[in-house]
């Protein structure tokens, strides 16, 4: 009973304030840009997400970091393009991004300390 009436309260509210708390939450965590969320992590965190990769997805991390195509990265690890993409998958899901544009934002440096 009191699900249902948590419900119809929420329902009952209008839109804006229900988005405002919306907006509160997540913007604890990350900010928006044009091509995506910024994660608040700081550098040490970031390398703890890296960590946690296994090595073939470290591999594939650093060539898809390094602004190749999937398919290049699939010819560059000898694999399918299946299998790169399913890496490429578990990359975004543990290092918390949604797409190769918000992979760049966050973790670009990433790539440069390896370069230099």
């Amino acid at each position: 009973m009191r699900l249902l009436a948590r419900i119809k309260e929420t329902l009952s509210k209008p839109k804006s304030t229900t988005s405002e708390i919306h907006k509160k939450k997540t913007s604890v965590f990350s900010s928006r840009t044009a091509y995506g969320k910024r994660l608040g992590l700081s550098h040490s965190e970031k390398s703890q997400l890296v960590e946690s990769l296994t090595p073939r997805e470290k591999e594939a991390f650093f060539i898809l970091l390094g602004g190749y195509s999937l398919k290049e990265a699939a010819e560059q690890l000898d694999v399918r393009y299946s299998t790169a993409n399913t890496y490429q998958t578990a990359i975004y899901k543990k290092l918390k991004v949604n797409s190769r544009a918000e992979l760049i934002i966050n973790l670009c440096e990433m790539c440069e300390a390896m370069q230099g």
